[in-house]
């Protein structure tokens, strides 16, 4: 039987197709928004996953800073993509390709970068670098899991993002005409848009990457110069064969190294001068052995670690500094498993680049403990120690770890209730010269808190019977015995005589060991001779396959009865680290040299008759220090930087000017 169709009929299929037509207009349109919503929205909900607790402190010029950011990452990546979308043409190829690579870089070394350091890279970090290649990808560990699955996974996304906008989204007319003359207002505008980028990182990670790498072309083009020359990059290291440690005892190293602290504010005699500023410690190692005549070789962090984990004297070439291997690469090659653990904001001054790739098996700096940790004084050092103390029974046997502090690093981290030294003030006054010292040790004081409960941990541990401890300053303070305040301005020994010790639990050490340590109590020695003691103490020492990298070190074990006799060098300028201005400096024993750029010739003092150094012998009761000083040191770091006024490096010295035997610096 045959239907026949009426006007009924038709009507209604013509009804039902253009409502079905209009229902798929509609589901393409919420496609095509969603789809143009995406990329913005994935940024944000990924930020919102890893910082909500971070961004619900936000106060309210912070919370419209973000939301900015939102709106300028949505605009950005939405034009981005509908460009992108049409399958020919020049201009889609260029958005394709500016969408897939800007998606990736900003996003995906954003997410490697917080796995990393659980915060954004951003214009702290991007400011040192000197290879751009390596800055745009945030110079990250690729051979890190976390790291590299990341970037591999926002690439795929990005790729994925751009297949479903070929398929919603129709970009025609007028609207793709517009959209496509604006291409490039946006691009630039994205350049200018400020970013909150330290302590708060109050904008979205792909704003802060991108403001980052601004200031990096402003630095390279030389439109900015916020960032000095020499600052420490990323090492290449040379290779360390496989070693067999053969130690004395079976035994762990802990490495404890404080920041800023001076030797006579600390507790140097067991059981003596309760009322100095770090009891705590003292308390946790009543049997420790103290170092009365240890010297740091520079008053400047990043030299004078290079001098502690190295053994190399930084007056070496960049080259040389750079891919020396550390004490960790030593003892990884050796099987030892390894640790170092952070409160400093390894973000300043690029320090990361120098610990990053460290062969270790346990980690953390300043901003995984606190992402908002301080750019100079790192995060609160009693976070630390909860840090390294829920951490310290998975550290398997045999392992060498090195715990960092940072809070007593000017501006200092002060807490009024434990306070004792009075009366104190933060000022800088020559009047309050007094009360600012006071308000030093109390922060010295505090971080001691945190250092003693983290000694009295490992000392009540499995592990601590069986580990010794090393512990030293990278470098003091100075506040105007020589007419200037903090650190890196001279190498008199308010800045460079630094508190140490060892601490062997019993049967720890041999019998030489220990004697040559209890020597060493009164010796003059030098932070070049950790890094040896180090060796020695994880069995490495003696080692036939470390000869050609021993016959760099200057230092010589602590542990071994030679003792550092020849002249050591002290500088705070290095290929590693610029100086704010020129200082340097040699001492060998008791006797010391020292000059600043402004000087015509070396001042010379006796450390043990005149333990203050006021009184200025002349270059003649140190020679041959200011010879040896003229050969050795210079020129550093730059040739057009010549050490001493009329001093031309390479020619011979002129006679010494006549001067009094004991004339007033």
């Amino acid at each position: 039987m045959t239907t026949i169709a009426t006007s009924d009929d038709s009507a209604q299929i013509v009804v039902r197709a253009t409502t079905s037509r209009r229902a798929i207009r509609r589901r393409r349109r919420r496609w095509a928004v969603l789809t143009l919503l995406f990329p913005a929205g994935w940024v944000v909900a990924c930020d919102l996953l890893r910082r909500h607790d971070h961004v619900a402190t936000f106060d309210l010029p912070h919370l419209f800073g973000y939301f900015g950011t939102v709106l300028a990452s949505l605009v950005f990546w939405a034009l981005l993509l509908f460009l992108a979308a049409r399958r020919r043409g020049f201009v889609p190829r260029v958005a394709q390709g500016l969408f897939l690579t800007l998606y990736t870089l900003s996003v995906g070394v954003q997410s490697g970068f917080h796995h990393f350091y659980n915060i954004y890279l951003s214009h702290d970090a991007q400011i040192y670098a000197r290879s751009v290649p390596q800055a745009l990808i945030g110079y990250l560990p690729l051979w890190d899991a976390g790291v590299s699955l990341r970037l591999l996974g926002t690439a795929i996304l990005g790729v994925a993002i751009l297949v479903v906008a070929r398929q919603v989204l129709r970009p025609r007319g007028w609207t793709r005409r517009v959209l496509t003359v604006l291409l490039l207002p946006v691009l630039i505008g994205m350049t200018q848009i400020p970013a909150s980028y330290r302590m708060w990182q109050s904008s979205t990670p792909d704003v802060i990457y991108f403001h980052g790498l601004v200031s990096l072309a402003k630095e390279q083009l030389r439109l900015t110069n916020l960032a000095p020359e020499v600052r420490v990059q990323r090492r290449q290291v040379e290779r360390v064969p496989k070693l067999t440690a053969r130690p004395a005892r079976r035994r762990n190293v802990l490495f404890i190294l404080q920041e800023s602290l001076r030797y006579d504010v600390s507790c140097n005699v067991p059981g003596e001068n309760e009322d100095c500023a770090t009891p705590f410690s003292g308390r946790a190692l009543p049997k420790r052995i103290p170092f009365h005549q240890l010297r740091a070789n520079a008053a400047t962090t990043a030299i004078s670690v290079s001098n502690l984990w190295s053994g190399v004297p930084s007056t070496e070439s960049l080259e040389t500094l750079l891919s020396v291997p550390l004490l960790w690469d030593y003892a990884h090659a050796a099987g030892y498993n390894g640790a170092y653990w952070t409160s400093q904001n390894v973000m300043f001054g690029s320090m990361r680049l120098y610990v990053q790739d460290l062969p270790m098996t346990h980690r953390a700096y300043g901003t995984n403990l606190d992402p908002t940790a301080h750019y100079d004084a790192g995060a609160n050092d009693g976070l630390l120690s909860d840090w390294v103390i829920r951490a310290w029974d998975t550290l398997e046997e045999p392992f060498f770890a090195v715990v960092h502090y940072s809070n007593v690093h000017f501006p200092y981290v002060y807490d009024k209730e434990h306070a004792p030294f009075q009366p104190d003030a933060f000022d800088k006054a020559p009047s309050k010269n007094e009360e600012f010292l006071n308000y030093y040790r109390n922060v010295v004081y505090l971080s001691d808190r945190a250092v003693g409960r983290l000694v009295e941990h490992v000392r009540g541990s499995d592990s601590g019977s069986r580990t010794v401890i090393l512990y030293t300053s990278d470098h003091g303070e100075s506040f105007r015995e020589h007419w200037q305040l903090g650190h890196t301005s001279s190498l008199y020994d308010e800045e460079i005589k630094v508190p140490g010790f060892l601490d062997a639990p019993e049967g720890s050490l041999g019998p030489d060991e220990e004697a040559s340590v209890r020597a060493a109590s009164t010796d003059f020695i030098w932070h070049y001779d950790y890094p040896p003691t180090v060796l020695d103490l994880l069995g490495l020492w003696d080692a036939p396959e470390l000869a050609s990298f021993r016959a760099r070190m200057i230092g010589h074990p602590i542990t071994r009865r030679e003792r550092t006799t020849s002249p050591v060098v002290l500088s705070n300028c290095s290929w590693l680290w610029d100086c704010g201005f020129r200082n340097w400096g040699m001492m060998q024993g008791r006797m010391k040299i020292e000059a600043r750029e402004w000087d015509n010739e070396f001042h010379c003092f006796d450390v043990l008759a005149d333990p203050f150094e006021r009184y200025n012998l002349g270059e003649d009761a140190c020679a041959p220090l200011p010879d040896v000083a003229r050969q050795r040191i210079g020129p550093m770091p730059f040739q057009e930087w010549p050490p001493l006024k009329h001093v031309e490096w390479g020619a011979p010295p002129p006679p010494p000017a006549p001067s009094a035997a004991a004339s007033t610096d």
